[in-house]
């Protein structure tokens, strides 16, 4: 079983060139996410179904008010394998964002995922998960001169953050105090998305 702590917003320009499209994965298969959840492919590929059928609103931070006139699905998929973006059997969702005030929030890191909420049925299992609190990697490009840093993180026994950073890049780096996105540089200009990910990959990292 492998440990997932955050899923991250990957941006597509359309067509006319309007950087306004942001795609990430809905649900992971057989991976924990931060509440020890997790989710087989067979559910995924369901719940995914069932979204598209019966077109359920979309909210911001669960409160339940619909902004589907502000941000429209505009790619729906179950990520195959070998797919160059996307973990294979996630449930991936592309949105063109609409609203001036939600696609700043997308770009600062304030919104930096989708969430599916369901009334559902949770059956209680006993897995065994490799742990290792100490994770490095690289964070997803700057959306503005597509600079990345190699960046470090320590986790807690729930897979949350206690420290972290990044390395120094053009004159500047990142103290990381929470998955998702670093914290701001010290010129208060820009923060990064990164992406904490325990596999194979990442244990020879």
């Amino acid at each position: 079983m492998k440990r997932i702590a955050s899923d991250s917003i990957k941006f597509r320009v359309d067509d006319e060139g309007r950087q306004r499209l942001a795609f990430a994965e809905v649900l992971v298969p057989d991976v924990l996410n931060v509440y020890g959840d997790f989710h087989t492919k067979e559910d995924i590929r369901r719940f995914a179904y069932e979204f598209a059928i019966n077109g359920f609103a979309i909210d911001r931070n669960h409160n339940h008010t619909d902004v589907s006139s502000k941000v429209r699905i505009v790619e729906y998929f179950v990520a195959r394998d070998n797919d160059p973006d996307f973990i294979p059997g996630s449930w991936v969702v592309g949105i063109h964002v609409l609203d001036d005030d939600i696609w700043n929030d997308i770009l600062s890191g304030e919104l930096n995922g989708f969430s599916y909420e369901a009334l559902v049925s949770v059956l209680p299992v006993e897995i065994n998960v490799p742990y290792s609190p100490d994770i490095a990697g690289v964070t997803l490009p700057d959306v503005d001169d597509g600079h990345v840093h190699q960046f470090y993180v320590r986790l807690n026994d729930k897979g949350r953050v206690v420290a972290g950073g990044t390395t120094v890049v053009n004159g500047h780096s990142h103290t990381i105090s929470r998955h998702t996105f670093t914290d701001m540089d010290s010129g208060e200009t820009h923060k990064h998305r990164f992406v904490i990910y325990e596999d194979e990959a990442n244990d020879a990292a």
